[in-house]
């Protein structure tokens, strides 16, 4: 039962503000480069000669590196320490961002995109590690939640900033930018992250100790249980957010720079969702924060997807981006505490199953928009997917 997984961990070593406040940057940076991409898309696929139809497909090769590459990183941090695996990350992060710049063609940005996700997965497993680890069970929601918000809170900063740098002076400025705030990281987070391993001295010694931790947490059922959970509730996410620019190019003619005030309204409501999500945690049990948020995000995806009028769109996203971001903190909490001594693997096992979800979600959204022609199937499909995380097993989340 997930609501007898132990937590109790005792007071914290060091303090969180740091570990906050680096990896905070750092979601901050993923945030941007992962959703920046979602509004300027159509200007990058109109450069290539590529359909604005493929233009989730560059969130999916991303997403599909992170997903692939993180469970290692994460085991290795545990392993050998979050230090050199978070070090690693932004250099590639960085890299692979600064590419994407210079892409002259579809094909080589989709391999850069992938570059910046592995770097990513890398990246942030060890931030949510460090954040829980210094962290103490009072306040663990919270800490986490306040990273988590700097993710969404992208889309009220970067992610407009993004739109309206790529309208006045081209889309490859974008991903300079950005690229060169990461490498900015580097020297703060060398002092930040702990440099020795989590795991135990035998695994950590051992050739297979990598792969026996993975092992281990992919044998147990309570962590299956909130992996599981975590796809479906990001594929609900995903599967209509990261074509939302095209979305609405072709249903109301928005323009790049219009769409930044709308990624704007979307961004204030997610960080909203992730903070208060995160202290609401205090009060209620993980199954009712769940329930609220799925019932919520339901409505607001199906007005922002029906509604005949931009205005009453933009509500819909409004309150669907409200309500589904806030569930997050809540299933990275419960991954947190799952194994202290394999915290990091855990972690990046969860931020897999969500950045899985994105590629899926979003490569299916591709292909239901080429088939059906319309973003309705993928409003519907963002409605319903997050309901079923109350199916996965309600009564082990609690």
């Amino acid at each position: 039962m997930m609501a007898n997984l132990p937590t109790q961990e005792g007071a914290p070593a060091r303090r969180p503000a740091p570990a906050i406040i680096v990896g905070g940057a750092l979601a901050f940076l993923v945030g941007s480069d992962s959703m920046v991409v979602a509004p300027i898309a159509p200007m990058m696929l109109r450069q290539w000669g590529v359909s604005t139809g493929l233009s989730s497909l560059l969130v999916a090769a991303y997403a599909l590196a992170y997903a692939l590459t993180s469970p290692f990183f994460g085991a290795m941090a545990d392993r050998s320490g979050r230090r050199r695996i978070a070090v690693a990350g932004i250099v590639l992060f960085a890299a692979g961002t600064a590419l994407t710049g210079f892409a002259p063609g579809f094909a080589l940005a989709l391999a850069s995109r992938a570059v910046a996700g592995a770097g990513a997965g890398a990246v942030m497993p060890s931030v949510f590690a460090e954040v829980s680890e210094r962290s103490t069970d009072a306040t663990r929601g919270a800490n986490i939640g306040m990273v988590m918000g700097l993710m969404p809170a992208s889309t009220v900063i970067g992610v407009p900033l993004g739109a309206l740098l790529a309208s006045a002076v081209g889309w490859p400025w974008v991903f300079h930018a950005i690229a060169i705030l990461g490498a900015c990281c580097l020297l703060p987070a060398t002092s930040i992250f702990a440099s020795k391993a989590t795991a135990s001295t035998s695994l950590g010694r051992t050739g297979s100790g990598m792969l026996h931790l993975l092992h281990t947490a992919l044998s147990s059922r309570p962590t299956l249980l909130v992996l599981a959970a975590t796809f479906l509730w990001n594929a609900g996410l995903a599967i209509l957010f990261t074509s939302i620019g095209a979305f609405y190019q072709s249903r109301f003619d928005v323009t790049t720079a219009a769409m930044s005030g709308i990624m704007l309204a979307a961004g204030i409501a997610g960080v909203a969702g992730s903070v208060g999500g995160g202290r609401l945690l205090a009060y209620w049990s993980t199954l009712t924060h769940l329930i609220v948020c799925a019932a919520v995000s339901a409505g607001g995806v199906l007005l922002m997807s029906l509604s005949p009028a931009l205005p009453l769109s933009i509500i819909g996203n409004f309150a669907w981006s409200l309500a589904i971001v806030a569930g997050q903190p809540a299933l990275t909490t419960l991954a947190a505490t799952l194994d202290p001594n394999a915290r990091g693997t855990i972690l990046a096992l969860n931020g897999s199953a969500q950045y899985l979800a994105q590629f899926a979600a979003s490569s299916a959204a591709a292909l239901l928009v080429s088939i059906t022609g319309s973003y309705l199937p993928l409003g519907i499909l963002a409605a319903c997917l997050p309901a079923l995380v109350l199916l996965v097993a309600p009564h082990r989340i609690g």
